[in-house]
């Protein structure tokens, strides 16, 4: 996926649709920018997109660029129903994207356009089902450029045209570690999700005072410069990327849903921690990994829930350990080839066997459907 500076937003807006259509089940959508040699400099040109003074300051009076940065992230994304019949751990919900191109709507290839910022911004809180007066929080572009963040702005107003009462915190992670070109987008996501999870809106980093050109004064928007407490219970957030070249992404970003408490699995887990691998010496390197594990403080139980529940299929070779205080000394024992009482080890096809406990449950044949 490549739409420059948009592109893991896009992909994340791609991934979605996949999961709406059925494509799959479960998507890792994100980006990386990592730029060699990791230690280079720029030439400073005036109006130009680099900052004369290596700082990003969204926003602010005296914004004059941004700088590059170094970035990988990545979500993982599930249909919100899956998840929560399963039980997954749900930091947010994505409840609406959409993406477009300004075309010939803007004045040049690099130029963002107004009318396709609006745009965007419109449509994905239309496919989210919510309004402006949901939005609590816009994690914005902002690349602190002279042209980029008036347009910007200008362009958010327009969308939020209808906003009632009540301030819109208007932010970018860009003045924190500079602009992550195509990871730009995700890690202004995930910005905006662990906002939302948490209750808590960041400051901006480098503002001051508000570039007069913004006329902020006119909007909704307020730039948070501290830590801002966002009690409601359902709290809403919009995030934008966009492209060098015209390619614009939008996505709304809700906090999760109460989970509903799912049966515990701790009590088939408990009766050992069982573990799998293709080789006799894989079996042995994984033994010792979950030894360190739980010497490293690991709880045992959610360890074995994992080894349990978390695979696929069970590989050729295994060894079982019951859960206990004595569960890391077995696991080392095996890894180094020394018998130990706890340690059950195995290979070959895996059978089933079929327990039946005792007092006096049995009747006259129980096992003939088996």
């Amino acid at each position: 996926m490549q739409t420059a500076c948009s592109s893991s937003l896009v992909a994340v807006h791609m991934a979605c649709e996949s999961l709406r259509s059925g494509e799959c089940d479960m998507a890792l959508a994100g980006g990386a920018a990592i730029s060699f040699p990791t230690e280079v400099g720029y030439l400073h040109q005036p109006g130009m997109i680099f900052s004369p003074d290596g700082r990003c300051r969204p926003f602010d009076a005296g914004a004059q660029g941004t700088y590059g940065g170094h970035g990988v992230g990545a979500v993982t994304l599930r249909r919100l129903d899956d998840a929560l019949r399963d039980g997954d751990p749900i930091l947010a919900v994505l409840r609406g994207s959409a993406i477009n191109n300004d075309g010939s709507l803007k004045v040049g290839f690099t130029a963002p356009s107004v009318l396709g910022q609006r745009e965007v911004v419109r449509e994905a809180m239309l496919v989210a089902d919510v309004t402006p007066a949901d939005i609590g929080m816009i994690e914005a572009h902002g690349t602190a450029t002279p042209l980029g963040d008036p347009i910007e702005v200008e362009a958010l107003a327009a969308a939020f045209a209808e906003r009632g009462t009540g301030p819109v915190w208007l932010g970018s992670v860009k003045g924190n570690f500079g602009h992550l070109d195509t990871a730009a987008g995700i890690a202004s996501l995930i910005k905006a999700v662990l906002a939302v999870h948490h209750g808590t809106i960041p400051p901006s980093l480098g503002f001051a005072r508000p570039n007069p050109a913004l006329k902020l004064e006119r909007t909704p928007f307020t730039v948070p410069t501290r830590a801002q407490n966002w009690p409601q219970a359902v709290r809403t957030a919009g995030v934008s990327a966009f492209g060098l070249g015209g390619t614009n992404c939008h996505v709304v970003v809700q906090s999760a849903p109460l989970q509903p408490q799912v049966p515990s699995r701790e009590p088939v887990a408990t009766a050992g921690l069982l573990v799998s691998a293709a080789t006799g010496d894989a079996l042995r390197t994984l033994a010792a990994a979950y030894a360190a594990e739980l010497r490293r403080g690991a709880d045992p139980v959610q360890l074995a829930a994992t080894a349990c529940h978390g695979r696929e299929r069970d590989l050729g070779h295994r060894l079982a350990v019951p859960v206990g205080a004595d569960t890391a000394a077995a696991l080392e024992a095996f890894a180094a080839g020394i018998d130990h009482p706890l340690a059950c080890a195995g290979q070959g096809p895996a059978r089933a066997l079929w327990l039946f406990g005792g007092q006096g449950t049995q009747w006259e044949g129980m096992g003939e459907e088996l």
